[in-house]
Formats: structure tokens, sequence, C-alpha cells
């Protein structure tokens, strides 16, 4: 019976260390939803300029340069809807202009290459939590963004694979 508990322990242990799991630094948002938003509601046009870089251990270093057509919506309640390649996702608005989204690599999963994408998911980086932030004013007619955020992909508490993503995003209405 102690042979039992020491093998089911043993593979308990050998489990947990083999869990993957990660972090992301960056990507906080400091704007919150505001309710009177209407002097920037609007639908905002223009270009999001994106460098995502994958680091990925005993693999090597892949870099994406992008500048792509953006489209934003924002609404007199608050929210903010930021297209990409037919990928929209939801954001916020505060009362003074700032506004905000958060993304993951399901998100910009289009902006990024296959080969890139295969790297971070065979490291096991999960695609679906928030990898990084765009963030910024509207000062209408124009809006503008900082795109930033680290993504850290760890096996055993050790980091295996790391997305750094940043960039600026200008758009008008």
């Amino acid at each position: 019976m102690k042979q039992f508990y020491l093998i089911f322990y043993l593979g308990l242990a050998g489990l947990l260390i083999g869990c993957a799991s990660s972090s992301s630094s960056g990507i906080e948002l400091t704007v919150s939803r505001g309710d009177a938003t209407a002097p920037y509601a609007g639908t905002y046009e223009g270009t999001v300029s994106l460098t995502s870089t994958a680091d990925v251990v005993s693999v090597g270093t892949a870099t994406n340069q992008r500048v792509e057509s953006i489209s934003v919506r924002v609404t007199a309640d608050g929210l903010a809807f930021l297209t990409v390649r037919g990928v929209t996702v939801s954001g916020v608005v505060d009362n003074d202009g700032n506004w905000g989204v958060q993304v993951s690599i399901d998100d910009m999963r289009s902006l990024l290459n296959d080969q890139t994408v295969a790297r971070l998911g065979d490291a096991g980086c999960p695609f679906s939590i928030k990898a990084a932030r765009i963030q910024g004013r509207i000062d209408p007619p124009a809006m503008r963004g900082e795109v930033g955020g680290v993504l850290k992909c760890k096996r055993a508490e050790v980091t295996v694979a790391t997305l750094s993503t940043a960039g600026t995003l200008v758009a008008s209405r």
C-alpha cells in the first residue's frame, strides 16, 4: 500500500510540474466605462501599426510587422468596438474620451504569421487570455492609441515562450 501512495504522489507531482501557466503584463486597462460618451460617439476609420515578437525557447524568435486598416465604433454609452480583418473586440470609453480594449492571441491571430501561431501553440501558450491592450484618447474627429503587452507562457514556472506586442493606432471619423 505504501508503494501505491508513493507512485500516486509522484505521478501527481509530475502532472503538476508539466502543467502550463501564463502571465500577462502591460495589458491592464486604466479606463473605466463612462455613461456620457456621446461627444465621442461615431465610427472612426484608420490603421493600426503592429510589431509582435514571439520568442520560443529552443526554437527561436520571429517578428511580425503589420499595418492594417481598422474601424472603431464608439457608442454614446461608453463602449468601443474595434474591428481588424473581420475580428471585432469590445472595449470601453470613459467620459473624458480615454478608451481601451484588450486582445488575445485568438483576437489578433490574423495579424500573426502561421509559423508564429504554431510555435506559440507548441509552447503551450493559451490563445484565449488577454495578451495585449490598445489604449488611448479620442479628440474628435481623431482618435489614437498605443498598443502594448507581454504574454509569458510557462511550464513548471519556467518561461518557455514570450509574445511581445507594440504599435500605434490612428483613426478619424
